[in-house]
Formats: structure tokens, C-alpha cells, sequence
């Protein structure tokens, strides 16, 4: 096993780092958009979050409550630089296995499905069913919204107040909770707490 330990050698300082794509659908999308870090939760995890079409058409609002009235304010994916986020569109190649699995599951996960099928890339989606799909399919498991967090908020060191604050933008603001099989949930539930 010992040749293999040069590939996860610290990179040099200079290196470019080679970013990897993670397919989110769009809640996922929208739960990120909704801690207002997406860019640095990018750059940390030297990733770039990629949204098939379908679902980006699909990310809609957040809830902002702006002077005690609840405001949806639109989620400008254009606003994001290509490092961070990028939109790709169905190949003809993907659009039979987009097609039928848009029987099953919405839209968008049926084109993020259909993209990391075929181009072999990880996906992030909390959708029970989506994840049911991935399964039949032997995708790799996909990552959920709490574990692309953990993971960033490990990484940067986030101070619990820090932590909590982030977690709760997305309870409020993308009208987010994980579901109890969720490998995050008590983690999220020692954080948030219940209210």
C-alpha cells in the first residue's frame, strides 16, 4: 500500500488545487445559498458546486424576515463565480436516463441523477427518494446538506455561536430540517436544540 501515499501528500503552496464537482440538486442548493458562506464553503472544500439545468431552474427563495415581515428574497445563482458555482446542461447522452428517471423523482433530480450517472460525479441531495434512486443505480452514496456543513465547519474551526448561527440560517431562512436517519442529525439537534 505504500506507493499510494504521494497522492495524499500536503500540496505545495502555489500548486493548483485541482477542484473536484459536486452536483448539488436544489434544496441542497438553496439550503447553502441560505448560510450566506457558499463561496468559502467551496473554496475550503476546494470543490466546485455544479446544478444540472433542471434544478437550478428549480432554486427559488429564501425567507428573510426583514423588518418582522417575512420577505423571500430570490437566490441569484449568476451572482456566484465560476469557482464557486457553475450550471451544466444535459448531454444527449443523458437526457433517456434524465427522462426516465423524471418519472420518479422531480425535475431536477432527475437531471442532477442523470449527470452523476454518467459523468461520474458525486452528488449532494437530502431527497429520500433521490436517495433511494441513487441506491438502485450503485451511485455512490450522496453527500446531504449537513454533511458538506460538518465537514467545512471542522475544517474552518467554527466556534459553537458561529456554528449555530449558520445552522439556524438554514433552518429559517430555507425552511430546513434533517431528517432523523440523517448521520447528522444529533450533531444538528446539539447545535440547534429544539425550540
Amino acid at each position: 500500500m505504500g506507493h499510494h501515499r504521494s497522492s495524499t501528500s500536503p500540496k505545495q503552496r502555489g500548486d493548483p488545487l485541482p477542484h473536484s464537482l459536486i452536483l448539488l440538486d436544489a434544496c441542497v442548493a438553496i439550503n447553502l445559498a441560505a448560510t450566506d458562506q457558499l463561496p468559502h464553503i467551496a473554496q475550503t472544500a476546494s470543490v466546485t458546486f455544479t446544478l444540472a439545468r433542471q434544478a437550478a431552474a428549480e432554486v427559488g427563495y429564501l425567507r428573510d424576515l426583514i423588518d418582522g415581515e417575512v420577505t423571500l428574497t430570490p437566490i441569484d445563482l449568476g451572482s456566484y463565480d465560476d469557482a464557486t458555482l457553475e450550471v451544466t446542461i444535459l448531454t444527449p447522452a443523458e437526457y433517456p436516463l434524465y427522462v426516465d428517471l423524471a418519472r420518479t423523482v422531480d425535475d431536477g433530480e432527475a437531471a442532477t441523477i442523470a449527470v452523476a450517472a454518467t459523468r461520474g460525479i458525486t452528488l449532494a441531495t437530502d431527497d429520500r427518494k433521490a436517495r433511494r434512486v441513487c441506491a438502485e443505480l450503485h451511485l455512490t452514496e450522496p453527500m446531504r446538506t449537513l454533511g458538506i456543513l460538518h465537514s467545512y465547519a471542522d475544517t474552518v474551526g467554527l466556534q459553537h455561536a458561529q456554528l449555530r448561527n449558520l445552522l439556524v440560517k438554514i433552518r429559517d431562512r430555507a425552511s430546513f430540517q434533517p431528517a432523523r436517519s440523517d448521520p447528522d442529525h444529533k450533531w444538528w439537534q446539539e447545535i440547534v436544540g429544539d425550540h
